[in-house]
């Protein structure tokens, strides 16, 4: 049983802290010698099992508020609720690995087709509501992400999401005398689009832009602020403007995986 939060969760704190104010913290660096030792880090997982099972029982009323102290719980620069909801969605969700942050707010429609890889962070009010999802290490769903429902979803290691995106994995069809109004119209006059979309590796999706479904963002793109991609992009490709016109192309990586 791995903890929720290992040494490497506050290895890698105290690495920004040094990075951003050139100094470490005394605590993070306790806290990781200490989750080093075997003899404190059993303990604890055993703990966290225990705590865990309990706040995921399925028992009418009693889970119902639970899940809403868990989800409202403060998020960062507050680490208790991010504890907590750890603590509760590792029970919850299909795949959680160690070190994963929640953060306040975030709403999985099918907990249980949800994938989340170690160092990955979903920021406050993501929803996400396709089929399924899997979210790669060490990437960040920054504020209020909408990934809508039909559809699969799929974002890969050290790609990122900006706060406002949407990202579409079915939509209603405008041909055919179709009615487009949504779940609510009787399934035979709907025509109805679902797809996957799929961010690879390394790729940067900006503030408020728009992914459509079977869209694939190549390895290293960048789509820009407010962009709508209807299409797959380049690797390493710069898209820009309302006509999403390749730009340029960006530099590729050149650090290794970590």
């Amino acid at each position: 049983m791995e903890l929720v939060f290992n040494h490497r969760m506050f290895r890698h704190i105290n690495e920004s802290a040094i990075k951003e104010r050139g100094k470490a913290s005394c605590a993070m660096l306790l806290a990781e010698r200490l989750l080093q030792n075997p003899a404190v880090a059993l303990p604890l997982s055993v703990v966290e099992h225990v705590v865990g099972f309990v706040l995921a029982l399925p028992v009418p009323i009693y889970s119902g508020v639970i899940y809403a102290i868990v989800t409202s719980a403060r998020g960062l620069p507050h680490f208790s609720g991010m504890y907590l909801r750890a603590l509760y969605y590792r029970r919850k969700l299909g795949r959680m690995e160690p070190n994963v942050f929640i953060d306040q707010g975030v709403f999985f429609a099918y907990p249980q087709n949800i994938e989340l890889k170690e160092f990955s962070y979903i920021d406050k009010n993501v929803i996400i509501m396709s089929r399924t999802a899997k979210v790669g290490r060490r990437v960040h769903i920054a504020p209020r992400v909408f990934v809508s429902g039909g559809g699969d979803f799929e974002i890969e290691d050290y790609a990122c999401i900006a706060t406002n995106s949407n990202i579409i994995t079915s939509t209603e069809v405008l041909k055919d005398g179709a009615r487009c109004s949504g779940p609510m119209v009787s399934a035979d006059q709907r025509n109805v689009l679902r797809g996957k979309v799929f961010i690879r590796k390394d790729a940067f999706i900006g503030a408020n832009a728009t992914l459509l479904p079977g869209v694939t963002v190549k390895p290293g793109s960048v789509v820009g602020a407010g962009v709508t991609v209807t299409k797959d992009t380049a690797p390493w490709g710069i898209y820009v403007g309302a006509k999403t016109q390749q730009l340029g192309e960006r530099q590729p990586v050149k650090w290794p995986d970590n």
